[in-house]
């Protein structure tokens, strides 16, 4: 389907993108009955492919049906059948009526009287104001780690949801079948069964530990230990003191599900990058366009594979968003990006030579601006004088004289008391009683950044590089080194850390075959032998209001452990050279161990299920 959607383009396909003759498996075409198809026929673009667009629903609909993507194995589609389309309450089969069906030269004559319109617009406007304002809804499904973490490496104008290790159960298979990405380049060299075998080992590996690891996680965190927000008293408890049978009922549902995730978060480090997962983007016009063009460059041919097929769909239902993809602007786009990646690699490669690997630290603070408090103290008066139109340089210049006042009385210090002061008193203390993280600093914390290098396992990146709205980039993925979770040490976990370390040595020999194979397509394939294990170097500038929103984000009660204790070491760094802005940082959670992190907040889910049953809500 893909090559001869390219026999209808100009300019495409002349490149020479080297795509796979098919859609590697995992995916095998959904099945769906003729009412299905014809239903699905009104709001997606196809039914027989894993990338598709989605259009004339609500943006409600759309939105709820990509979280499910984060708990559930079913695609989309299946999801808009079983769960939407089928349900009176919503009422999405009324939109049907609404929607006027044109046929044959109809649709023809309407496609063209919008490109003329558009044509028209983009003329008197220009395209990027436009499609600016425009968005669109894509699924990608079956994709892998590696193709999605490339499809989410587009920070602006864009958001993303995708199937959740900690809710799903990755160890299922189709046709006897793990979910994992035979990927073409290795799986048409010699490496291929090396491959293939490795794969199978790593799900066998992850499913066969999960009941293990789990008894270890019930003993460690016993139901009747654990303390919990009682819905119907609103007092904090154990299990045990808990009085109404109601009660205890939800919270033994809460904690049988908040197991569940404490066990799927410990054990899916076992599982190799090569994981199929769904994925649903929405983008404006600007940042689909800028997106197919980045993955049609990518040095993998599965990327490729999958942005001309995003192409393809999102041409049918806004095909002026992407006029500069199929176009002689997208292909020098294109070959520039290339040219990015290849020069730089060239430029580097005598400067690596000698320095050796240095820091072993998971979290080190690695850049900041020792001006910090002059640069957010300047932009506060500058945007909060009344009417004296006084110049930033004019202000900068005063506040400087002040601090530099302040380092001489105070020698030891780094940054100015009488500045600090001015700061706390012109920003409203966020730990008061109503605030919460989604109170976020004013603007004129942008003003001064801070950088942080992380080197921990690639799972965590998976989760944090969602943190679009900074700067993150990350070094090539490789086997070499590996995080061991601290509950493999616990008692009754001896054969599953002895089974880990067997399966991290045997990827780290896999993945050294194909990077010293003289094949540069397999030196960049080896990305596909690594596992969510292995440890990856990213790093992380971000302005200081999107670091304190980061660092409380993502240590809520709930969040991964891994990814809190990262972020409050990184919070912790930050605040150590900027101590007078600890106050600002006000929602950081600086517990370091939950337990069952997620236990009161599938309590509060059980309560609010039980009011919708009964009625209440």
């Amino acid at each position: 389907m893909t090559r001869e959607f390219l026999e209808k383009t100009h300019v495409l396909k002349t490149e020479t993108l080297s795509l796979p003759d098919r859609f590697p498996f995992p995916y095998t075409q959904e099945e769906f009955t003729p009412e299905e198809e014809a239903v699905l026929s009104k709001f997606f673009t196809n039914t027989d492919s894993p990338v598709f667009a989605i259009y004339g629903l609500p943006q409600e609909v759309v939105g709820a049906m990509f979280s499910r993507y984060s708990r559930t194995s079913k695609s989309v589609r299946r999801v808009f059948l079983d769960e939407f389309w089928a349900s009176e309450e919503l009422g999405i089969q009324n939109i049907t009526e609404n929607i006027i069906e044109t046929k044959g030269e109809g649709i023809e004559s309407a496609k063209e009287h919008a490109e003329k319109f558009y044509r028209r617009v983009f003329a008197e406007y220009g395209d990027d104001s436009v499609i600016q304002m425009g968005s669109v809804h894509i699924s990608f499904e079956f994709v892998s780690q590696i193709a999605a973490k490339a499809i989410e490496d587009q920070r602006v104008a864009s958001a993303y949801i995708e199937k959740s290790t900690r809710y799903v159960d990755f160890g299922s298979n189709v046709d006897g079948h793990f979910l994992f990405m035979e990927e073409p380049t290795v799986m048409n060299s010699e490496f291929a069964q090396e491959y293939l075998d490795w794969s199978i080992a790593s799900f066998e590996a992850y499913k066969r530990h999960i009941p293990a690891t789990q008894l270890m996680l019930r003993r460690k965190y016993p139901l009747e230990e654990q303390v919990v927000l009682v819905p119907s008293t609103g007092q904090e408890v154990k299990y045990d003191e808990i009085g109404n049978e109601d009660d205890k009922v939800r919270v033994q549902k809460a904690y049988e599900r908040a197991l569940k995730a404490k066990t799927f978060d410990t054990i899916r480090v076992f599982l190799p990058t090569t994981t199929v997962t769904n994925l649903g983007a929405h983008y404006s016009g600007q940042a689909a366009e800028h997106t197919i063009n980045k993955m049609i460059s990518s040095q993998h041919p599965e990327v490729r594979l999958l942005g001309v097929m995003a192409y393809h769909e999102l041409e049918k239902v806004a095909p002026s968003f992407l006029q500069n993809v199929d176009h002689a602007h997208g292909s020098r786009t294109r070959e520039y990006l290339r040219d990015v990646r290849n020069t730089q690699r060239t430029a580097v490669e005598s400067w690596v030579e000698g320095i050796t690997p240095g820091d072993t630290e998971a979290v080190r603070l690695v850049d900041w601006d020792e001006d910090a408090d002059l640069r957010i103290a300047t932009q506060l008066v500058y945007t909060g004088q009344k009417n004296k139109g006084l110049s930033k340089a004019a202000i900068r210049e005063r506040l400087r004289v002040i601090k530099e006042e302040d380092l001489q009385r105070n020698p030891e210090l780094t940054y100015s008391p009488r500045l600090a002061e001015l700061i706390a008193s012109a920003v409203p203390e966020r730990s008061a009683k109503g605030l919460s993280r989604r109170h976020k600093l004013p603007r004129a914390f942008e003003h001064t950044t801070a950088e942080v290098e992380f080197d921990v396992d690639f799972g965590i990146y998976r989760d944090l590089q969602r943190n679009r709205i900074s700067s993150t980039e990350r070094q090539m993925l490789t086997a070499d080194e590996l995080f061991i979770p601290e509950e493999f040490y616990e008692e009754g976990m001896e054969e599953v850390r002895t089974d880990y370390e067997r399966l991290a040595q045997s990827t780290k020999d896999l993945n050294r075959k194909l990077t010293t194979s003289g094949n540069p397509k397999l030196f960049d394939a080896s990305e596909y032998v690594t596992m969510f294990g292995n440890k990856l170097r990213f790093n992380v500038r971000a302005n200081i209001r999107q670091w304190a929103f980061f660092a409380e984000l993502r240590t809520i009660e709930g969040g991964h452990p891994s990814y809190r204790r990262a972020l409050q070491e990184a919070a912790r760094q930050i605040l150590g050279v900027y101590p007078f802005l600890e106050p600002h940082f006000a929602h950081v959670n600086w517990v370091e161990d939950y337990g069952l992190g997620r236990l009161k907040a599938e309590v509060r889910t059980q309560e609010k299920l039980s009011n919708i049953t009964d009625g209440r809500s």
